[in-house]
């Protein structure tokens, strides 16, 4: 079964004014095993970053839905948490279980449209908790459709 992994790496870029200039940067993608995590994000990156990166770490992330948008101008990726909201058939109470999302959009106003907007198709009740910006990149879902 897939699993998203953030992938942090460190690469050096040359500024305008020709000083190097050393950056950190998170990347998330979905892969079956760490060892094809590594292999998946250094494959990418070599078509991305021009000269030199290395790879600081790899782990499991949280995050269990992606929210692409369509729009050109959804360039950021803001993570939120959402409540997905079930009753107990026996006790008959509410019950809660918290999931995080990765949500694309041009500010967290747009994200949180989208956000909604994906949620709707959703036959269970749900609420968005919390979302925020996110130090995410770039993602690399296992099959781009």
């Amino acid at each position: 079964m897939n699993a998203f992994f953030e992938v942090s790496i460190r690469c050096s870029e040359i500024t305008e004014e020709g000083k190097v200039k050393k950056h950190r940067k998170k990347y998330l993608l979905d892969s079956v095993s760490f060892s094809e995590a590594e292999a998946r994000i250094i494959e990418k990156l070599k078509e991305m970053i021009q000269g030199d990166f290395r790879i600081e770490a790899i782990k499991k992330s949280n995050i269990t839905e992606l929210v692409e948008s369509k729009d050109g101008n959804d360039d950021k990726w803001f993570k939120a948490k959402v409540a997905i909201i079930d009753a107990d058939s026996i006790s008959g109470r509410e019950k809660k279980t918290n999931q995080y999302f990765l949500v694309a959009g041009s500010d967290v106003d747009k994200a949180l449209e989208n956000l909604k907007k994906s949620l709707s198709t959703y036959v269970i009740s749900t609420d968005v908790v919390q979302i925020g910006d996110s130090n995410i990149m770039d993602v690399f879902p296992y099959f781009d459709n």
